[in-house]
């Protein structure tokens, strides 16, 4: 590897706000391994660290070892220049060597991660988030050339703390919880709740009016997810805040609602305004915002938009990607023009090493000669099922490696799955995995793929039968598209279970327990197996059954 170019991107900070943590290896341009902190040390988003498990599993991945690494990436170019010493120490005693280390700002990580994995010429990018680097919004132009900043919106106007303020007062927790809120705003009625006195739009494109939030000062770092980002103003004006143990009430949904809506009027003002301004149609997405699939869904329908691409990593996790891609180009290495198709970078496992663990736990397992026809049978026949197989996504969303599986149609399975299975609140949806060329059949959709589950999509009328324990209560679904280049065998499974029951499409979760990480290893999926409803476990080539 003397002549290529390889370079470490990194996520993470040494301030409990810095979360995701994750690390990418880059291969002369292309991504070749990728994977989050929380998955390897099983600590939810790894606050408040600096990567050293993700780093050692991408070299192992990679096939490389440390000083082979030409450079590394990382955000805060805004931060004081003592944390080159922390980084240069980190690397030194975690990993006996530190290559260069370039800083980059945040937002431009965020808008790299999303315009070099989307294949277009040049885009229009929002990068939109809590704050990082000191800025919460940035629209840009991007080419392959340069990012051209149009407009930032320096913290605290922020529509992601918005949307956390919002998830606070609702009884969740914030950089945590804001995917419940967006899934109860289905259930309420916007009108109920006028929030244009928190947030509007304004001669500036928007205004967070931040008399009705907790004061932060200019370089004092973000309050943490357990303290409350209002005030006593914000509770007089709204008479609303609920404790987490107590029922959510209509009045509650009402506002997930109107919340929803607000922001979708916010971020639908500024794609018109700037695809108008800068007269490019082709939209980029990153940042903790961007993985509001129903906000997106709005965006991607706006007849100004030829094509919306989301990294599917959108949150703080891409910015290691962003940050390798930054440093790659820093090195001379040109980015290929080539859209990402899957998100599968991280570890995988061999059939030998999975019966080794097998055998180690005491497990009793079958081998099964076509896995995907086995599994096929026990989905029609209403059977809920692990799914472990090859390599484990980067990103938020699992997508037919680490994914939890049931039947489409059954009446029930979305209350029977939340509760016996990852023990979460019943309202909860869960989206579907489509056979790519059955996409448009079942759903009213723009794009010609959706492969990352970052959009929901409206089922036609004459297919909310056979897709009811994938419908949520408006009539969507969460989508991935899957064709037989991206996972062979989970398109496999796929077809399977189209010649059994009429309809190529999955119930697909994350395999994880409510509020852990996605398992990781066959250890864990076993585990997590037992100690849930699970009927079967499908690991590499074997069958568990209880």
């Amino acid at each position: 590897m003397a002549n290529d170019s390889i370079v470490l991107g990194i996520n993470g900070g040494v301030r409990p706000g810095y979360q995701d943590v994750s690390a990418v290896i880059m291969k002369n341009g292309k991504v070749i391994a990728a994977i989050e902190e929380e998955r390897l040390s099983r600590v939810k988003f790894s606050a408040g660290q600096l990567p050293i498990l993700s780093v050692k599993e991408v070299l192992k991945i990679a096939e490389i070892g440390i000083k082979e690494v030409n450079a590394v990436g990382f955000h805060g170019s805004t931060w004081q220049p003592e944390i080159e010493d922390v980084l240069q120490s980190h690397f030194e005693n975690q990993f006996g060597y530190c290559p260069p280390i370039s800083r980059f700002h945040h937002h431009d990580c965020h808008a790299a991660s999303t315009y070099y994995s989307s294949g277009f010429k040049e885009a229009l990018v929002f990068t939109i988030d809590g704050s990082g680097d000191g800025v919460s919004t940035r629209i840009s132009i991007v080419n392959n050339k340069k990012i051209e900043i149009l407009k930032d919106f320096f913290r605290p106007q922020s529509l992601g703390m918005f949307y956390s303020v919002m998830t606070q007062i609702c009884g969740f927790t914030r950089d945590s919880d804001e995917y419940k809120l967006m899934g109860l705003a289905a259930y309420g009625d916007a009108s109920k709740y006028n929030l244009d006195w928190l947030l509007n739009i304004s001669e500036e494109d928007y205004l967070l009016h931040t008399e009705y939030l907790a004061e932060v000062k200019p370089g004092q770092s973000s309050p943490s997810r357990h303290e409350m980002l209002f005030n006593q103003e914000f509770l007089n004006k709204l008479r609303l805040n609920r404790r987490k143990e107590d029922s959510i009430s209509q009045d509650y949904k009402d506002l997930a609602a109107a919340t929803q809506f607000q922001l979708e009027k916010i971020l639908i003002h500024l794609v018109k305004k700037y695809i108008k301004k800068s007269g490019i149609r082709n939209v980029c997405f990153a940042g903790g915002v961007a993985l509001n699939c129903s906000a997106n869904k709005k965006i991607e329908s706006l007849e100004e938009v030829d094509e919306l691409f989301i990294q599917p990593a959108a949150n703080d996790a891409g910015i290691s990607l962003g940050a390798c891609y930054l440093a790659a180009i820093k090195q001379g290495t040109i980015i290929p023009n080539e859209q990402q198709k899957h998100t599968f970078f991280g570890n995988g496992f061999s059939n030998d090493e999975i019966e080794s663990i097998l055998k180690n736990c005491s497990v009793q397992y079958s081998k099964i000669d076509n896995i995907a026809e086995c599994a096929s049978i026990s989905l029609a026949n209403e059977k809920v099922i692990g799914w472990f197989q090859g390599k484990m996504e980067f990103g938020p969303r699992a997508l037919g490696s680490r994914s939890i599986l049931a039947h489409p149609s059954v009446q029930g399975i979305k209350n029977s799955i939340n509760q016996k299975i990852k023990f979460r609140e019943g309202y909860r949806p869960f989206g579907a995995s489509v056979l790519q060329e059955d996409f448009h059949t079942y759903f009213e959709a723009k794009c010609k793929e959706a492969p990352f589950m970052t959009k929901v999509f409206e089922i036609k009328p004459e297919w909310k039968k056979a897709l009811a324990g994938v419908t949520h209560t408006d009539g969507t679904c969460r989508v991935q598209t899957v064709n037989e280049k991206q996972h062979s065998l989970y398109y496999q499974l796929l077809c399977e279970i189209k010649k059994k029951i009429g309809v190529g499409a999955v119930l697909n979760t994350s395999f994880n327990h409510s509020h852990e990480p996605i398992v990781c290893t066959p250890r864990e999926a076993i585990a997590s197996f037992f100690a849930s409803g699970l009927d079967e476990l499908y690991i590499g080539s074997f069958r568990i059954v209880k």
